[in-house]
């Protein structure tokens, strides 16, 4: 009965992300307590399951909270304003020029961890530019969904924290683990502009030296912002110095996200009261994640020590082939473009993760494996994703219908995803 309930309560909660009418943390609160009280499970059974899931993602709230005020306050001062407007300067009269400038601004603007931001700084500037040059609206969609979905593998991005608070597993060392995978997908994004800018050339892209000319005076107007250029650059070296520190484990990431925010604050915002007013007004970006989490929490929880999860998985153990399952983790990451793209990063990271983690594991794959799996088309493919919001957010900006958006990117980014994921499997990150 509880593995029978475990698949129908999955089953439910993926019906109800697909139809995208109830938000994530009803869906992943309600629904397990539904399940649990159907099972004949007490009420004080229940919040014991309930208080060991929301333990194991303390870590990731605390991680999320501080790097989204850390990211939100220096975007609105306008340090990601100033760099991104050193790198225009070096713009020049060619459609190849034009691609890698839009991949330094998506993967800059990525670093708050939001596509949502990444969109709205990415398309709004790059679009005049793609019109006068007569590139396509949809190579700038592409560039921009790759690069993001690149950087989308850095510890306070929301996929990996997802992941990690459905597999309980730790942000930091996902992120080690898969950097090499992250550096392949930005290199491959950053190479793609040679291909795609012959094909745009072939498609009439391109201006004369007059028309350009006359672009680029726009482009060199004083950046505004809301600080000293002097407190701009302490920002920026703070920056580097806590993306260091983290990477080589100098300082944990919720410790040095703690440590940064606080320095950010005070030197940006002297007064005490802006300080304060800061931290509300972009506290509101990381309560929906934190609420989401918390929710994911309660799903773990349920799925683990009710023991729902020990039954669905030796019922998917006793029909998978022997002979397949030794290959599984690889088959996740080669399929999981189209995977992402039709249920949702929701779905695959919240409902299909924990169970296949506990099958991998069982074939002789470990968490951290199957994780980076899901992450490499997962991440390149959210803006391609049918279900989310953020895709339909960049094509509105950019007047593009998702049919023709799909038919310019998806052989792109499948093809990435593949190249990644053998490339993986020769490094050994994903066994083959």
């Amino acid at each position: 009965m509880l593995t029978a309930i475990g698949f129908l309560m999955l089953l439910v909660i993926v019906l109800l992300l697909l139809s995208g009418k109830v938000s994530l943390p009803p869906i992943f609160v309600v629904i397990p307590v539904l399940a649990c009280l159907i099972c004949g499970f007490a009420l004080g059974d229940i919040n014991k399951f309930i208080g060991t899931g929301l333990s194991s993602v303390l870590n990731t709230v605390a991680l999320f909270t501080f790097a989204v005020l850390y990211f939100s306050i220096l975007n609105d001062v306008g340090m990601f304003d100033v760099i991104v407007s050193k790198l225009m300067r070096f713009l020049g009269n060619k459609v190849e020029l034009v691609m890698w400038i839009t991949c330094l601004v998506a993967t800059i603007s990525h670093l708050d961890g939001s596509g949502a931001t990444t969109m709205l700084v990415t398309i709004p500037m790059m679009l005049p530019i793609y019109k006068k040059m007569k590139i396509r609206p949809q190579a700038l969609l592409l560039l921009a969904a790759i690069c993001s979905g690149s950087m989308n593998m850095t510890p306070w991005c929301s996929s990996v924290l997802r992941l990690t608070s459905a597999t309980a597993t730790d942000a930091m060392e996902l992120w080690r683990y898969v950097l090499p995978l992250q550096v392949v997908c930005l290199v491959l994004s950053y190479l793609v502009v040679i291909p795609l800018a012959k094909i745009e050339r072939k498609n009439g892209a391109g201006m004369t030296n007059e028309e350009f000319n006359a672009l680029k005076a726009t482009l060199d107007q004083p950046v505004e912002t809301k600080v000293s250029m002097t407190i701009i650059i302490f920002d920026i070296v703070l920056t580097l110095i806590l993306l260091i520190a983290m990477l080589t484990g100098v300082v944990k990431s919720n410790l040095g996200f703690m440590m940064g925010l606080a320095i950010a604050l005070v030197v940006n915002f002297p007064n005490p009261k802006e300080q304060t007013k800061k931290v509300k007004e972009f506290g509101g970006t990381a309560l929906n994640m934190i609420m989401i989490i918390f929710s994911i929490g309660v799903l773990v929880g349920v799925l683990k020590d009710s023991g729902m999860m020990d039954g669905m998985v030796q019922t998917i153990l006793a029909v998978i082939p022997e002979s397949l399952g030794s290959h599984l983790t690889w088959i996740v990451s080669a399929l999981s473009v189209p995977l992402s793209m039709f249920l949702g990063s929701d779905t695959v990271y919240m409902a299909v993760a924990p169970i296949m983690a506990n099958v991998v594991t069982a074939f002789g794959s470990s968490v951290m494996q199957l994780n980076a799996a899901f992450l490499i088309g997962a991440c390149l493919s959210a803006n391609l994703c049918l279900v989310g919001p953020t895709p339909y957010l960049a094509l509105g900006l950019a007047d593009v219908d998702m049919p023709s958006n799909l038919k310019y990117c998806f052989p792109w980014v499948f093809g990435i995803s593949l190249i990644v994921s053998v490339l993986a499997g020769i490094m050994g990150v994903i066994p083959f």
